[in-house]
């Protein structure tokens, strides 16, 4: 008989990732039947759609339930995003075991994807996001992953159990990154380049995208072991259109005529220009007397 998600979830905790830790106190999280809880008595439970919120109290975001679904769409329906996640993919699918954290997984499709690439490969996935909607929209399409909301400042997880960090065009915190790598664990971030939605960007501001200090800072603060750059055009139709629109928060700040006239188009081209950097923990050199 297949369990329900929220059982699932907690097996999934139980024998694949015992790693979770109490957001109040920082102990050790254990699971009792659909819940966790740690020493000083912190319970939080599983909810039915088998997600976890590992908040101390819920945070207001920009990012709703409406843009997590357009993202979702563009993403996983349209495939707009998959040049990318191939890529991904390619760099991890002759390895067992892993367990990978997508670090502002939002919506969660990077992530379902990877797994659904790597069916075989026995890894756990862990999705994690600050907007409670993201996490929702996710566990309601997927439960090959943990889903959990929780602040990625002060990440719910023990140190040196995760073997690869995904940042994919999200905001980073590398010194909780380093904290939760294993020793030969990868950070793999994804960074816009300058023709990353160039044509939505000079619609609206006609301005070009720097990706020099986000670079600059992922290689001050890890060895680079390696960069692919991924650039592709793709024909979207007034729908992946629509999409796009209502997911970016580059519409946030343009000019509402402008973000109608673009709204308008039955049909449009659209760049992926990134960076996927691949980074390990710098070594520390040992200085002799």
């Amino acid at each position: 008989m297949k369990l329900k998600k929220r059982e699932a979830a907690a097996l999934r905790i139980r024998e694949s990732f015992p790693h979770l830790t109490c957001p109040v106190c920082q102990e050790k999280l254990a699971v009792n039947e659909t819940s966790l809880i740690c020493a000083n008595r912190h319970q939080f439970d599983i909810a039915k759609n088998g997600s976890l919120h590992l908040l101390k109290k819920s945070v207001k975001t920009n990012y709703t339930k409406e843009l997590f679904q357009a993202r979702r769409y563009l993403m996983d329906e349209v495939g707009f995003f998959y040049p990318v996640t191939d890529q991904i993919v390619q760099l991890v699918q002759n390895e067992q075991g892993l367990k990978i954290l997508d670090a502002g997984c939002g919506e969660g499709t990077h992530l379902s994807y990877i797994l659904r690439k790597c069916e075989g490969n026995d890894f756990t996935g862990i999705g994690m996001d600050l907007a409670k909607d993201g996490i929702q929209t996710a566990a309601s399409h997927d439960e090959s992953a943990l889903w959990i909301t929780a602040d990625l400042a002060k990440a719910p997880v023990e140190n040196d159990s995760i073997d690869i960090v995904l940042n994919i065009l999200s905001p980073a915190n590398y010194r909780e990154f380093s904290r939760l790598l294993t020793k030969r664990g990868r950070v793999i971030k994804v960074v816009p380049r300058t023709g990353y939605l160039k044509e939505l960007r000079q619609h609206y501001f006609d301005e070009e995208y720097t990706n020099e200090e986000t670079t600059a800072a992922f290689y001050d603060q890890f060895d680079v072991v390696d960069k692919i750059t991924v650039q592709h055009t793709q024909q979207l139709d007034h729908a992946a259109i629509a999409a796009l629109v209502r997911m970016t928060p580059l519409s946030w700040r343009a000019d509402q005529d402008k973000v109608q006239s673009f709204l308008d188009k039955k049909m449009a081209e659209m760049t992926i220009d990134v960076d996927i950097l691949i980074g390990v923990k710098k070594v520390e050199l040992e200085v002799s007397e």
